[in-house]
């Protein structure tokens, strides 16, 4: 309790002596507030960028690969046809099945009412693979795809476009001239990165429903789903060295692994994140000059009153604990209004830049951390300075 009582007498202290100058106090700490405010607010953006595509990575699931139809530059090219699809399935036990998908940009129609959509023509376990969530109804079956049923499932977002205050299930849609009966509808946060909400219906359906390109059992994209044990890097190259031995050496598709994607995109935003860090960490630099040139201020002001203390008792050691105590009280005030101010950029950014930020508690600890190191550090040479001032020479100081 003592040592507490004595740590609290040095900060009434240090208070005391910096509210004679309360100007040059606030002066002197601005350094370190911009210095933390820049330091929560860049870890703020880089963290909320980080999350977004790390979230847009994750739609793609962690335990699938994406085959996805690519035209070559030269040569003639087939394309994937569904073929690809049941060819990768051999590659068990690394690979657990794959869906194929065949999709066109369409406008659909229920009566007047009309919104363009993503018409996909997918395997039954696709809704599996890619995490969907069945809200009513049911996704397609194996039996709607062996009668190429006219049949299609919505996503969630066009029920308010398409069927407001109407029951979904029953529901008449129409796509290129072709009526479709709904037998469901999902949602899953896969479906927010295609390019508009899709309607999904069986492949054999797409193959007969939509215009045809060039293969009459073409398809665009190809979900791979992977054991949880395999490598999906590993796992990529097998994949596309066999597509490729099937397209005759012709590179029409890519091959993209969301797990490599994460790990790239985590390793860019750690650099990223350490630059800003790094510039964010001159200001507070400048603000720990200021606090040492305040602090060498402060111990010629109070010249006397450290030989008064000395004169009654005072240890080197106790003066030396008082004014790193001062010093880091000072980068601790900074840190705290620095720490407001920013939260408060990093909210501005969100409300005009709509970009997304993310305020973890460990960047505030860090930011508030460094801010009383920075006091701490900037006050060890004033400090050291005011406990070795002579106590006689100390009491003669006018």
């Amino acid at each position: 309790m003592a040592r507490w009582d004595l740590l609290a007498r040095n900060v009434a202290l240090g208070l005391e002596a910096f509210r004679a100058h309360r100007l040059r106090t606030a002066l002197t700490t601005l350094g370190v507030v911009f210095g933390v405010a820049a330091v929560v607010c860049m870890l703020a953006i880089g963290k909320g960028a980080e999350q977004k595509v790390l979230a847009e990575l994750r739609k793609l699931g962690i335990h699938n690969l994406h085959v996805q139809e690519r035209r070559p530059e030269e040569g003639a090219s087939l394309g994937l046809v569904v073929a690809d699809a049941h060819a990768v399935r051999a590659l068990a036990p690394h690979v657990r099945g794959s869906a194929a998908q065949r999709s066109e940009t369409a406008v659909a129609w229920v009566g007047p009412r009309s919104a363009e959509v993503l018409a996909a023509g997918v395997t039954p376990n696709y809704a599996e693979y890619l995490e969907l969530e069945i809200v009513q109804g049911r996704f397609v079956s194996a039996l709607d795809d062996a009668r190429a049923s006219a049949v299609c499932v919505l996503s969630e977002p066009l029920l308010p476009v398409l069927l407001p205050a109407r029951r979904a299930l029953g529901a008449i849609v129409r796509i290129h001239g072709q009526a479709f009966r709904v037998v469901g509808v999902v949602r899953g946060v896969g479906l927010e990165s295609e390019a508009a909400p899709p309607v999904f219906m069986p492949l054999a359906t797409a193959w007969r429903s939509l215009p045809q390109k060039r293969d009459a059992r073409e398809i665009q994209r190809v979900v791979v789903r992977l054991a949880e044990d395999a490598d999906p890097s590993a796992i990529g190259r097998v994949v596309a060295a066999s597509l490729l031995r099937r397209h005759s050496g012709t590179r029409d598709f890519s091959v993209v692994i969301p797990h490599e994607l994460i790990r790239k995109e985590q390793r860019t935003q750690r650099i990223f994140q350490l630059v800003m860090g790094s510039i964010a960490g001159i200001s507070l630099l400048v603000g720990g000059i200021g606090i040492m040139n305040i602090m060498f201020a402060s111990v010629v002001e109070r010249t006397a009153e450290i030989g008064v203390r000395r004169a009654v008792g005072a240890r080197r050691r106790d003066i030396l604990t008082q004014f790193l105590f001062e010093s880091g009280v000072l980068g601790g005030v900074g840190g705290v209004v620095g720490i407001l101010v920013g939260v408060l950029g990093a909210w501005l950014v969100t409300r005009t830049a709509g970009w997304p930020v993310l305020v973890t508690a460990s960047s505030v600890l860090l930011a508030g951390g460094m801010a009383v190191a920075t006091g701490v550090v900037s006050g060890l040479v004033p400090a050291h300075r005011a406990a070795t001032v002579d106590a006689i020479v100390a009491l003669h100081h006018e």
